[in-house]
């Protein structure tokens, strides 16, 4: 009973440390957009961090809370919030389901492991980028008439470059942090 507590309270508190480093990622890297009050950073990494060490339930926790968050925090932000809630937590729910290196697993280097790591992190900024254009084509558009279809590509080359860095920064901080051995520290 006592190791299930215990294992019970790391996660919680592993996922508080994730939203708090997605939140301070988010944060620190933000770059105005070319329609404010959107803007592009490289949270994304840090979510797929998450996802890839601790799981889908953890990247989608980690993507959702510590984005809107940020976008909360952002002046003019609040009204992503709630679009990036769902597409920061499925971001990091797909990333979690196709690249978790599960506690069974062999944790070294591995082309299997890789094609999962790149396919997980492709995949989560694809989410990302299909994710806010839809957002903005359709239901943000609801709210700001400024929105729509001229704003929604005119945002897509900046989604395309946040994706793109932050694929890069994800898998080349993954890799590096497992062959340091972070994975003893959260099992």
């Amino acid at each position: 009973m006592e190791n299930i507590n215990t294992n019970n309270t790391k996660k919680i508190v592993l996922n508080g440390v994730a939203i708090a480093l997605v939140f301070l990622a988010t944060v620190f890297t933000r770059i105005p957009g070319p329609i404010p009050p959107g803007y592009i950073n490289f949270g994304d990494a840090v979510i797929m961090i998450a996802a890839i060490f601790l799981g889908k339930s953890s990247g989608f926790i980690a993507g959702a809370f510590g984005s809107a968050l940020a976008d909360i925090l952002a002046p003019g932000g609040l009204i992503f919030a709630p679009i990036t809630f769902i597409v920061k937590g499925l971001e990091g729910y797909i990333i979690g389901r196709i690249a978790h290196v599960k506690r069974n697993e062999e944790i070294k280097y591995s082309k299997k492991l890789e094609a999962r790591k790149i396919l997980g992190v492709v995949a989560g900024a694809l989410v990302m980028i299909a994710g806010y254009f839809l957002a903005e084509l359709s239901v943000l558009k609801l709210f700001d008439p400024t929105f729509g279809y001229a704003a929604a590509i005119a945002e897509l080359p900046f989604n395309f470059i946040q994706g793109g860095v932050s694929v890069a920064l994800g898998y080349v901080l993954t890799s590096l942090l497992q062959k340091a051995g972070i994975h003893k520290f959260l099992e």
